[in-house]
């Protein structure tokens, strides 16, 4: 299996308007992208993806030019790419423009279990630490970041090694998402039906939305999948992917908002039908994958 690149294709006769411009400002060692203009007004995605990373014949094979069924990846300010290798049990670094990876995390061989994964399903790095939600063994790990070919023992910072329901326990954390301003992890509890706040700097945890556990700031949530942090604007997103919506959270309020997705499961611009994923531009833009529709809207 591979990751596949679609280059946007502008379609304007202007010059001017062709142009893409792109800034990249670096934060610690977490990246941000500014886009001062992403393409021309009627610019289109180029249909013929280029494959970056893997192979379409990537599974059940530890092979450093491959990966299996990738989950997540992170992308520095070179374009190297950070790869959760889901099937594999890893975490490969793959340089721009390379034909292998390396493995940074992980080991397909069990020697420690503070440097083994099963199914690493998310990633996220803050302050040269990679974390890694491993999903089939229930906890999160930090490991030094690094590029280098190698299986460092991580260090658990949520684990209690069997799924449930109490704060220091977790269950299928598929995304997470970090906000660097207020020094906060957020945590999708898909089986819980939650989300957990982690603190960076003493590692507790809080429940934002959902009722496992204690008592959580908000209401209730339905299979929890994509979520993403909007530092600009102070916000949470979130997928709940159950009723067919998404929903944000201001950081200064108790009350959820529903962006989209209230009238029930549909196809048209007001509906969504299993929704996954949730991301948010510089301009605060949200963008949804929806899953059951086959689009991303």
């Amino acid at each position: 299996m591979g990751l596949i690149l679609l280059p946007i294709m502008a379609s304007s006769s202007n010059k001017a308007d062709e142009q893409c411009t792109t800034k990249f400002t670096e934060t610690t060692t977490i990246l941000k992208i500014w886009v001062d203009r992403l393409c021309a007004a009627n610019a289109t995605w180029n249909s013929q993806g280029v494959t970056v990373a893997g192979s379409s014949v990537g599974e059940n094979s530890l092979s450093s030019s491959h990966i299996n069924s990738p989950n997540d990846l992170l992308i520095n300010i070179s374009g190297n790419l950070f790869i959760a290798d889901f099937g594999n049990n890893r975490v490969v670094y793959w340089p721009v423009n390379g034909t292998e990876g390396r493995m940074i995390a992980g080991k397909a061989i069990i020697v420690s279990w503070s440097n083994l994964l099963r199914q690493p399903a998310a990633l996220a790095i803050w302050k040269n630490q990679l974390y890694v939600s491993d999903l089939s063994n229930y906890r999160i790990l930090a490991f030094p970041l690094s590029t280098n070919e190698g299986s460092p023992d991580g260090i658990a910072i949520v684990c209690h090694y069997s799924a449930g329901a109490s704060l220091n326990q977790i269950d299928s954390v598929y995304y997470m998402s970090i906000d660097k301003t207020r020094q906060l992890f957020y945590l999708s509890g898909f089986r819980n039906n939650r989300i957990l706040k982690l603190n960076i700097t003493d590692n507790t945890v809080n429940t934002v939305i959902g009722i496992e556990g204690s008592d959580s700031e908000h209401g209730s949530i339905n299979l929890p999948l994509g979520i993403t942090v909007d530092e600009k604007n102070g916000s949470l997103y979130v997928v709940d992917s159950l009723n067919n919506g998404v929903l944000k959270f201001d950081f200064n309020s108790i009350q959820e908002i529903i962006v989209t997705g209230d009238t029930g499961s549909g196809s048209n611009f007001s509906q969504l039908d299993s929704p996954s994923g949730v991301a948010v531009d510089i301009s605060s833009n949200v963008y949804i994958a929806d899953s059951g529709n086959h689009r991303t809207v």
